[in-house]
C-alpha cells in the first residue's frame, strides 16, 4: 500500500512538471518567449531566466505532536503551487510547544543541500534529526535517516561536503558531527561540548540560546551565534571535517546576535536582534577571532533576526515590525542600508530563503501562516511583491523554510 501511495505521488508531480516546466522549456528552446524576454547574450537577467526552470519550496510545521514538511512547487515566474499530497512526516516531534512564534529561535532549522539533493530537518521535541532525499526524476521527498541529534533541543543544521553539523542548545550546548553516507544514512562521528552558561530545556528563552550553526566559505571552521553571550563562536575543522575542542570567541558590536549568512567573498553578515542591526566580519586566520568590518548598521525597525545574502545584497526579516530591510555589501565586508522598509509582510516574518538563482525571496510569515514571495531586481536590489500564499497554520510554531531549484 505504501509503495502504491508513493507511486501515485510521483505520477502527480510528473503531471505538475509536464504542465508547468516542460512548456517553459519548449518556449525557451523554440523561441516562443516574447521579445521583452529575448535579450542579448551575456545579459545577467536573461542568463538567469534561461537556467531557472522552477523548483520546490519546503516549509516545516515544527508541530510538537507530528513534525511535517509542507511542499510547494515553484514556477519559473516565482509563484507557488501547493502540493498537499506531497506533505511528508519527519517521523519526529517538533518544538512548537515552546512558543507560537519562533519557538526554536534559530535560522536553518530546515535546509536543502543542492550538491547532495537532500533536505535536513531538526525535531526539537524528541531530540532527533531527519534526512530526506529526492527521487531521481522528481522532487518527492523520501526519508532516508531519522537519528538522535547528538544532544538535546536541536535547532539548526549545516552541511559541508559529506558532513552534517547539528546545533543542540539543550543543557550546556553541543555540536554533533555526522557523516552523510552514500545512501543518505547519518553516522555520528563526534560531539563537541560548548560549555555554555545558559542551560536550556522546553520552555526556554530562545533568543538567548545559540541561534545558528554554519560553515565558513572555505569549509575550514564552524560558526555559531550565541545571543546571551553577545558573541560569535568558531571552531576549526580538521581534515576529516571534525571540529577541534578549541572554541574562539568574537564579541559582536550589536546585542543578541541571532543569525548570519556567508557572502561569496567569505564575509560573515550578522543580524543582531537586540539592536535591530547588521554587522559584518572578515574571516581572519583560523584560530583567531573574526575581524569586524561594519559595526551595527541599524535597520530602524524591530527585532531584526533572519538574514540571507546574494552576491551584492542582503535582506533581513524584522519580526516585530512586520517588514524586510535591504542592504548592500561589498567584497571587503562594508555594509550599507539600502531600504529600511524594503517590503511589508503581514504578521511576524521569520525564516527566509532565496530561489531561482537569487531571483526570488520567500519569507515565512509565522503569525499569519503565509509565505510572502518577492522578486529581486538584480540591478537595484529592490523587492517587488509577487503574492502571499496562505493556508499554513497561523501562530502554531512554524519554523524553517528551504528551496530547491530544478
Amino acid at each position: 500500500m505504501d509503495s502504491l501511495i508513493a507511486h501515485r505521488k510521483t505520477l502527480r508531480l510528473h503531471a505538475v512538471v509536464r504542465q508547468y516546466v516542460l512548456p517553459c522549456c519548449f518556449a525557451l528552446i523554440c523561441g516562443l518567449l516574447p521579445p521583452s524576454e529575448v535579450q542579448a547574450h551575456g545579459n545577467r537577467s536573461f542568463n538567469r531566466h534561461l537556467t531557472d526552470f522552477g523548483g520546490m519550496l519546503y516549509v516545516m510545521t515544527n508541530n510538537s505532536s507530528n513534525n511535517e514538511i509542507v511542499v510547494f512547487y515553484r514556477r519559473f515566474n516565482g509563484s507557488l503551487q501547493p502540493l498537499p499530497w506531497a506533505t511528508v512526516s519527519t517521523g519526529g516531534l517538533g518544538g512548537s510547544a515552546n512558543a507560537p512564534i519562533d519557538p526554536l529561535g534559530s535560522q536553518n532549522a530546515l535546509i536543502f543541500d543542492n550538491d547532495l539533493r537532500m533536505l535536513f530537518a531538526v525535531n526539537a521535541g524528541d531530540n532527533t534529526v531527519t534526512a530526506f532525499t529526492t527521487l531521481t526524476r522528481d522532487a518527492v521527498l523520501k526519508s532516508v535517516a531519522h537519528v538522535p541529534s547528538g544532544g538535546t533541543l536541536p535547532v539548526s543544521v549545516a552541511v559541508s561536503q559529506n558532513r552534517l553539523y547539528v546545533l543542540n542548545v539543550g543543557g550546556t550546548g553541543t555540536v554533533a558531527t555526522f557523516e552523510i553516507a552514500g545512501n543518505g544514512e547519518l553516522l555520528l562521528l563526534d560531539t563537541l561540548e560548548l560549555g555554555l552558561d545558559n542551560p536550556t530545556c522546553i520552555p526556554f528563552d530562545q533568543a538567548m540560546a545559540p541561534g545558528q550553526i554554519g560553515v565558513d566559505a572555505l569549509g575550514r571552521r564552524l560558526i555559531i551565534t550565541h545571543g546571551a553571550g553577545q558573541e560569535l563562536l568558531s571552531a576549526p575543522l580538521d581534515d576529516d571535517g571534525i571540529p577541534t575542542d578549541s572554541l574562539i570567541t568574537t564579541t559582536t558590536p550589536g546585542v543578541v546576535p541571532f543569525a548570519f549568512d556567508v557572502s561569496r567573498n567569505g564575509n560573515i553578515l550578522l543580524a543582531e536582534a537586540g539592536t535591530s542591526s547588521v554587522s559584518s566580519f572578515s574571516p581572519s586566520a583560523v584560530g583567531q577571532p573574526f575581524i569586524v568590518t561594519s559595526e551595527s548598521i541599524a535597520t530602524g525597525q524591530t527585532a531584526t533576526c533572519w538574514i540571507v545574502a546574494t552576491d551584492r545584497y542582503a535582506y533581513v526579516a524584522n519580526t516585530g515590525a512586520n517588514n524586510i530591510s535591504s542592504f548592500t555589501h561589498s567584497r571587503t565586508g562594508a555594509v550599507t542600508l539600502l531600504e529600511a522598509n524594503a517590503a511589508s509582510t503581514s504578521n511576524a516574518p521569520i525564516d527566509m530563503t532565496l530561489a531561482g538563482n537569487n531571483r526570488y525571496l520567500y519569507t515565512l510569515d509565522a503569525g499569519s501562516g503565509s509565505i510572502f514571495s518577492f522578486s529581486i531586481d538584480a540591478d537595484t536590489g529592490q523587492l517587488h511583491a509577487l503574492e502571499a500564499r496562505e493556508g499554513l497554520p497561523a501562530s502554531a510554531g512554524l519554523q524553517g523554510i528551504a528551496a530547491f531549484d530544478f
